[in-house]
């Protein structure tokens, strides 16, 4: 080291000396040479944005001088360095090649204090965050992992301290008991040498019984020649592993004969791993699987067993070459089964010696093992993906389509040979899902493997089952439904005009439309078999364009009378599942299902996979769960009762799992989507209701007509069309779909891709998409700048809970800072009928073109980041965002640009990576690319395009933020001063103007009712409500009036336009399930989805709108608080009824109670957090509000829930009861009686219509 500043009389500082090799390079040439290295190397690094090689189009570039690399994009963090003075000195200390070495190939972040940072260099952090990556290490969820102290946790803690107490004790005298018959053994020796003798040569023979026994269950460590490997008798090992397992475990000598019953408790697991001494216990509460046992040899090789194949104790006399056989015919064929690396361990094998020449050069059986051990075959990362059986838009014939495999290998000699190469041989689990017609490449010329070869008969017999399976019948026999002949003839009444370029279609449509009647029946394709085109769209219905004011009215009712009676023809899912189960059983030959066990539980799994919800999982392994291998006499390789060594074993398994994988993804899903258009509802949440295709055929013309009537469409010629796709930027299309509402159908658009998409190359449609969604998502962003800018753009819109907040509070607030007492108010309820469907595009170009300015031609500088973060549950979360500034407010150095975030998005504890910043978008482009979306809205019905020439497209990000500024736009003009004394709240379209002066509450209504054409605006007079009497105003005798009503429910919130306080809206789940509201995907760590799921949806009920005590009194806020345990107890109830595997409350009820316990100090966490300046409780349970009373509220509400689920949860409810009886006794009795009257049955009767 040499000193640094300071005399030989002062004291100086201390830096290390100069590395060698220092070079004389400066900051910004030592840049320039690592990013063209970057550049070369094609590495993504947070150095190297915005660069690139020179190329044709680098000529419009700035290119850096000394290299052959150019700028297309500026990189601030590149810059920083390149002219940081700090980043000069350190180059002076650490010498060029130690500085390239750190920029290239070291992560470096800067930080932003006090809790934040950003990356300069390396590869982007953001990227070594993925979605399936496991929970935190545990360093990092310590500062996370508090829990607050309370009864139930106590109370738990105690009793676990009483077990462990009493477990040990019991251990002690077990030993101590040991211990003296050892003595007295002892003893018994010294005085007679013959029974000593006697007893040594038994104790020598129980040694070899139990040596035998674990040789049984777990090969030994040394390598034995071929001949020698196997020599145990399969029945001398069985009755030793029973006998162990019976003395050890005292599990029932059944246990090991099939592979279902390793799953069906921990305790299995538990004995394997006590048999082979390992620390890691797998707990089955979670149904986690065992991980492989990897033992070393002497010589260094490695051998591998799996822990569940030793606690199944298979055994064979079959020889070893046939099972080397078995694993080169796998490796061959390439039977590969892929999972993900995050969720399992890898073990590196080692080739195996002294096998035979002939199979030296294939991988080992045992390192094939490793790979295909049950335990990462069965892994939760492969799930039956549900995303194709929504949404049947290929056709509405009720019939398989010729492109799926078992069609096209029909009638085909070697079609059982080409489906067990599709089925086993050909199909990759993870990569090549819902792959329906057949690989690509050319089939085999090679002879199919012996296994498989022997299986030829049996799937050439289920080939001609399909043939020959009359599933129309089996679909009219278990799917009925029973319409009118005149509500038939309804749906298909021809109008007297149509729209243009429909007149082509009409002839299609009148052929479609021709069905039987009564009880309504598709009569064609009797077998299921499709003899027309698979891309037969539905046909049009006729416009009822030019008709008489009369004749509409007419074909409205018609259609209101028709649709409701088609709307209750949905199948039930018991009959789905009874007409999948029929076919199954046509189908299917029974030697597949190997015994009516397994039968048995596939049928069940069909049965839970049709009921599941929109957005939940069905994974292959609880499709495998209880599945009997041994069952299955078609996967053994030689037929007979033999030796199974534990690689065999797994093997069979992974075959049962792939063709089960296949049934359930290929065959039940296209059975399902051929035969029913499965769909949502407005309802039932996300519970899905099937429609046989010949009821949703008929519901879809009247959802179209009705749409035709209602939205101004023109149907683009030909000619046109062309004109559109030879422009430069070619618009999308969206494309239409129906959602049952109770009494009619909601339409949803939603863009699909660019018009003419055929005409395109996949590569040329893709880079098209992705620059529309740019520019859409960067007008989106610069909009959203303006109207913070200037927030009189969106007169009294709202976007959510949190801004309604910040709007009641400061109205509220306003109240009772003045004197005397709350006015009277009055109210005015309303919405928009048909809001996005009717605003007229000259008026929203105009707003539009009042906030973009595009005269000024603003510069809008668009900055893309990502967000790292870690959740309160210890888990990496990544989030990607825009920032919008002008050269006005433009910080170029990302320090600045964190500090901002840290001052204005609270942001905390975060890593900040740049992506790009452009300059390239300007007010005039952004409103040129508007324009062009809004005089471009094409829809695609059927197989025309349509041209919408009113209202704002739907199913775009720009729809609810265009809707309100138009709407803002209407308010600063013809609305002014109705919120004087009052408030005006408006989401998106749903108005709420709450005022004490009835003056002002007639002249908004009177102006509401009588429309503004200006704006396409007019309500709906179903849906407004006033508490004042309105007969007097024209237009408005059929508004609701409700004088003495002082609860108004209004967008999910319950206002008091008495005390203005709030509570929450439950009306919404009056008739549902609860589990249809909530999307619970099973896996192996099943448990703590549930938990993490619980805590999710309580966060966001816990809002400042229900728990802050300036706009609430302590009696609403208790209210609120109780309602919101009472809801979390039915969500808990229905989140233990989807826990797969069969796990039960009562195998961990310490679990469960945590989860209920952790409910209540959660939401009183964020109950102190909303109210951080009030003292809401002391020790002793004193206080407004203390945490006791909390937890009373949330054990009472749990147990009035579960409570009539006794038999679940009798071991939750007892200490629940005990629990709640102690804070009885600590809390004070003015708040207990204000606890007490709270919870009074009456205050909730809306949760008594809750299904579940």
């Amino acid at each position: 080291c040499q000193r640094v500043g300071g005399s030989d009389h002062t004291k100086g500082s201390w830096a290390p000396c100069l590395p060698c090799g220092v070079g004389l390079s400066s900051q910004s040439e030592v840049i320039t040479r690592v990013v063209q290295r970057l550049c070369e190397k094609r590495r993504k690094n947070v150095l190297a944005y915005g660069y690139s090689l020179l190329d044709e189009n680098s000529s419009h570039f700035q290119i850096m001088p000394s290299s052959n690399i150019y700028s297309y994009l500026p990189n601030t963090a590149t810059e920083t360095i390149r002219i940081s003075s700090l980043w000069e000195t350190l180059l002076s200390r650490i010498g060029d090649d130690v500085m390239m070495y750190l920029l290239e190939h070291c992560a470096i972040f800067m930080l932003v204090p006090p809790s934040n940072c950003y990356q300069v260099c390396g590869q982007p952090v953001y990227e070594l965050i993925s979605h399936n990556v496991d929970s935190s290490p545990v360093f990092v969820k310590q500062r996370f992992s508090k829990h607050k102290r309370s009864s139930l946790l106590d109370y738990m803690q105690k009793r676990l301290m009483f077990h462990r107490q009493y477990l040990s004790k019991s251990h002690w005298w077990k030993c101590r008991q040991r211990l003296e018959a050892n003595v007295s053994r002892m003893g018994n020796k010294k005085t007679n040498k013959t029974q000593s003798l006697v007893m040594g040569t038994e104790h020598l023979e129980e040694q070899s019984n139990s040596t035998l026994c674990l040789s049984a269950v777990a090969p030994s460590l040394k390598r034995k020649p071929d001949r020698e490997q196997l020599q145990i008798p399969a029945k001398r090992a069985k009755v030793g592993q029973r006998a162990r397992e019976e003395k050890a475990c005292n599990l029932s000598p059944d246990v090991n004969q099939n592979s279902s019953k390793r799953y069906e408790t921990g305790y299995v697991a538990s004995h394997s791993v006590s048999l082979i001494k390992k620390k890691h216990i797998s707990e089955r509460s979670n149904s986690d699987m065992s991980g492989p046992l990897v033992h070393t040899s002497r010589d260094g090789k490695k051998f591998v067993a799996g822990e569940s194949a030793f606690l199944r104790g298979v055994q064979s006399n079959e020889p070893l070459k046939s099972s080397i056989e078995m694993q080169t015919e796998s490796h061959r064929e390439g039977v590969k089964m892929h999972i993900y690396e995050s969720q399992l361990d890898s073990v590196q094998i080692k080739p195996m010696e002294g096998i035979s020449s002939k199979c030296r050069r294939r991988e080992s059986p045992l390192a094939h093992l490793a790979k295909k051990l049950p335990n990462t075959l069965l892994r939760s990362a492969v799930y039956i993906d549900r995303k194709l059986l929504l949404y049947s838009r290929r056709s509405f014939q009720e019939c398989f389509p010729k492109s799926f495999s078992l069609n096209r290998l029909q009638g085909c000699q070697a079609g059982g040979r080409r489906l067990i190469e599709t089925i086993f041989l050909s199909q990759n689990l993870l990569e090549q899902k819902h792959s329906q017609s057949l690989p690509n490449h050319s089939w085999r010329k090679k002879r199919l493997p012996k296994r498989y070869w022997q299986m030829r008969h049996t799937f050439q017999k289920l080939l001609k089952n399909h043939g020959k399976c009359p599933y129309l019948v089996l679909l009219k026999k278990n799917c009925p439904v029973w319409i009118s002949e005149s509500s038939v003839r309804k749906t298909e009444l021809p109008s007297q005009a149509a729209l243009p370029g429909e007149a082509e279609f009409h002839e299609q449509a009148k052929q479609f439309g021709k069905e039987p009647t009564k009880c309504v029946t598709s009569s064609r394709c009797e077998s299921g078999h499709t003899d027309g085109p698979d891309n037969l769209c539905a046909p049009l219905a006729e416009s009822v364009s030019g008709e008489s004011q009369s004749e509409e009215q007419n074909s409205g009712e018609v259609c209101d009378s028709s649709l409701g009676e088609l709307l209750k023809q949905h199948s039930s899912h018991w009959q789905v599942y009874i007409f999948v189960r029929e076919c199954l059983e046509r189908v299917i030959p029974a030697e597949l299902w190997g015994s009516n066990h397994n039968k048995c539980r596939f049928l069940k799994n069909v049965k839970a996979f049709i009921s599941l919800g929109k957005f939940a999982k069905f994974s292959l392994q609880e499709l495998m769960w209880k599945m009997r291998v041994n069952d299955c006499m078609w996967l053994r390789l030689v037929k007979g009762d033999h030796f199974v060594p534990a690689y065999e074993h797994c093997f069979r398994e992974e075959i049962l799992a792939k063709f089960l994988y296949w049934l359930m993804d290929t065959y039940v899903v296209e059975l399902l989507r051929s035969f029913f258009y499965i769909t949502e509802t407005m309802f039932q949440k996300n519970m899905l209701f099937y429609y046989r295709k010949l009821i949703w055929s008929k519901l879809q013309n009247i959802g179209i007509r009705n749409h035709f009537a209602k939205v101004h469409l023109r149907a683009l010629s030909s000619e046109e069309i062309e004109a559109v796709r030879q422009k430069t930027n070619v618009p999308m299309a969206s494309k239409l779909r129906f959602i049952p509402k109770a009494n009619g159908l909601r339409p949803i658009v939603k863009v699909s891709g660019v018009v003419e998409a055929q005409a395109f190359s996949r590569e040329s449609r893709e880079k098209k998409m992705h620059h529309y969604n740019t520019r859409l998502k960067n007008l989106f962003s610069v909009l959203n700048y303006e109207r913070t800018i200037n927030t009189s753009f969106i007169g009294s819109s709202v976007f959510g809970k949190d801004d309604i907040y910040k709007t009641w509070k400061k109205f509220v607030t306003k109240v009772l800072e003045s004197d005397g007492e709350i006015p009277h108010f009055y109210y005015v309820k309303a919405d928009v009928s048909r809001a996005y469907d009717t605003i007229p595009h000259n008026k929203l170009v105009e707003v539009i073109s009042r906030i973009l300015n595009p005269e000024k031609r603003t510069v809008y500088c668009i900055r893309r980041y990502a967000v790292i973060m870690i959740t309160t549950s210890g888990k990496a979360r990544r989030f990607y965002r825009r920032h919008v500034s002008t050269f006005k407010d433009f910080m170029p150095d990302m320090k600045q640009f964190v500090s901002q975030l840290q001052e204005n998005a609270s942001l905390q504890n975060a890593i900040v990576v740049e992506q790009n910043l452009t300059f390239n978008e300007t007010s005039s482009s952004l409103f040129t690319f508007f324009l062009q979306m809004i005089h471009n809205n094409i829809l695609e019905i059927g197989n025309r395009y349509y041209l919408q020439c009113c209202g704002i497209p739907q199913g775009s990000i720009l729809s609810t933020l265009l809707c309100s500024l138009c709407y803002g736009d209407m308010e600063n003009k013809l609305l002014r001063g109705v919120q004087q004394d009052g408030v005006l709240i408006r989401l998106i379209d749903d108005f709420l103007l709450v005022t004490p002066h009835l003056m002002q509450a007639r002249t908004f209504l009177r102006t509401l009712a009588t429309g503004i054409p200006e704006y396409g605006f007019l309500i709906n007079p179903n849906k407004t409500v006033v508490n004042f009497p309105v007969d007097d105003i024209p237009g408005c005798s059929k508004f609701k009036q409700l004088p003495n009503c002082r609860l108004i429910p209004w967008c999910g919130l319950l206002l008091d336009i008495q005390t203005l306080e709030v509570y929450c809206d439950y009306s919404s789940y009056t008739c549902t399930s609860i589990r249809s509201s909530l999307s619970f995907n099973s896996s192996r760590t099943a448990g703590k989805n549930m938990k993490y799921k619980l805590i999710t949806v309580l966060k966001l009920k816990c809002h400042c709108l229900f728990l802050d005590l300036q706009i609430n009194s302590l009696r609403t806020v208790f209210i609120n608080i109780y309602k919101i345990f009472l809801l979390q107890a039915y969500r808990f109830h229905a989140c233990v009824l989807q826990l797969p595997f069969n796990q039960q409350v009562r195998n961990n009820p310490y679990f469960f109670l945590r989860i209920i316990s952790e409910t209540a100090s959660c939401c009183y966490s964020i109950l102190k957090a909303k109210n951080a300046g009030v003292a809401l409780g002391n020790k002793g349970a004193s206080g407004v509000f203390p945490s006791e009373a909390a937890e009373w509220l949330c054990y009472h509400a749990f147990m009035v829930k579960l409570a009539n689920h006794k038999v679940v949860y009798k071991c939750l409810l007892k200490p629940l009861k005990i629990c709640k009886m102690q804070l009885f006794r600590r809390i004070p009795k003015d708040t207990m009686a204000l606890l007490k009257a709270v919870t009074e049955p009456s205050l909730c009767q809306d949760f008594k219509a809750i299904l579940d």
